[in-house]
């Protein structure tokens, strides 16, 4: 067998490794001029950064925190992520301990114990994410931490988003934890060139061949599949712009990170990510790596991210656009055959980096040990069931 994978982010190139470690050869194309994706590091003025915002490692999974040890060793970092509430820097997720250092503090108080006790499986019921959040957090602490930032980032009222990965990124800690992260294992990368060392790593070796600058859609895949002689199709990217669109346009939403480097300092912030709900920022967070990085150098680099942009870095999680993804994902099938969906955009879904590489190495051992037909005998198949 060998494959042919469209798209050399964190996902096709984790594929591609494991495809390599059950000896099947694989062709990377990639549109951009480097693999990485979203996660792929970069240097400025000597500063290692992130052009496209902070990404934090964590994980349950041990077999993908060996993995991704073993192609780059990892430090100890713990992400700790602030917030400007009020003009003050508190901490993210919401502690119970700084809400003495706000305003209305007794009223806060009072609309969290009378939330304290409300099941899990009732909220998880909720209609939306802000139902979702007005009952844990109560009016107050929703409409300073989480409402405006929520509008800024997402370009409409919370009430039209799903609740369902609310769990995963709001929080009322009573313990007083400040770190975002639960996860037995945490880091970021510890070698000279961050994620970029994770991603050369997977891609390392004799069986995986990786072409950048190449766009391909479903008009062109079946010349990609027979110039590399290819058993089957791995699809990483994005479905509706691979169909251009033949089914409409799936809904996402896009950031820009704008980075500058600042010499002479050591730190220009006091966290690697700190977040700007109020809607008098024309940004939503301000990224400074090198508190995860721990390089010791000279100057440092701020990346200001500003939501709405052109671009595809979140799926607008609707019932009406899963339902499209899926429609795609069924068209696709219907014309290429032997083809696997993996990854955050091909899915359409909010997917971290652990998730993206646990799914590849599934997604890989399924493709090894199911039967298939090489590329060949479907052709074969084709032209005979057309006399």
């Amino acid at each position: 067998m060998r494959a042919l994978i469209v798209g050399a982010g964190l996902t096709g190139c984790t594929i591609a490794h494991r495809l390599a470690e059950h000896g099947v050869d694989s062709v990377v194309l990639e549109r951009a001029a480097a693999p990485g994706g979203l996660i792929r590091s970069d240097h400025l003025e000597g500063v290692l950064y992130e052009p496209h915002g902070t990404h934090v490692f964590h994980t349950d999974d041990e077999e993908v925190w060996r993995l991704a040890n073993a192609m780059t060793p990892f430090n100890d970092y713990r992400h700790r992520v602030r917030i400007v509430v009020e003009g003050r820097l508190l901490n993210w997720p919401i502690l119970v301990s700084d809400i003495e250092r706000q305003s209305r503090s007794a009223d806060i108080r009072r609309e969290l114990e009378a939330r304290r006790d409300i099941d899990p499986e009732t909220r998880a019921r909720a209609a939306d994410f802000e139902a979702w959040c007005l009952e844990l957090m109560g009016p107050t602490l929703y409409a300073r931490y989480v409402e405006p930032y929520t509008r800024k980032q997402w370009g409409r009222p919370p009430r039209e988003l799903s609740a369902t990965w609310a769990p995963r990124r709001v929080a009322v800690r009573w313990d007083d934890d400040p770190y975002l992260f639960g996860d037995r294992f945490q880091g970021w990368p510890a070698g000279p060139n961050g994620y970029a060392d994770l991603i050369d790593g997977l891609l390392a070796g004799p069986r995986i061949v990786v072409r950048t600058g190449v766009d391909v859609s479903l008009g062109t895949l079946a010349v990609h599949l027979a110039r590399e002689a290819a058993d089957v199709a791995v699809l990483t990217c994005p479905l509706d712009a691979f169909c251009a669109h033949r089914l409409g346009a799936l809904d996402w939403r896009g950031i820009a990170v704008r980075c500058v480097h600042v010499p002479h300092v050591d730190y220009a912030q006091e966290a690697t990510v700190v977040n700007y709900p109020a809607l008098e920022y024309p940004f939503i967070r301000i990224h400074e790596t090198k508190h995860a990085s721990g390089q010791h150098c000279e100057g440092t680099v701020l990346g200001f991210e500003f939501a709405g942009a052109p671009g595809r870095h979140y799926p607008v999680e609707l019932a009406r656009t899963r339902a499209l993804n899926d429609r795609y994902q069924a068209f696709v099938r219907g014309r290429v055959g032997d083809v696997v969906f993996a990854g955050r955009l091909a899915n359409y879904a909010y997917l971290d980096m652990d998730d993206c590489m646990r799914e590849a190495l599934d997604r890989a051992d399924a493709l090894v040990s199911a039967p298939r037909r090489s590329a060949t005998a479907r052709a074969a198949g084709r032209r005979g069931g057309r006399r």
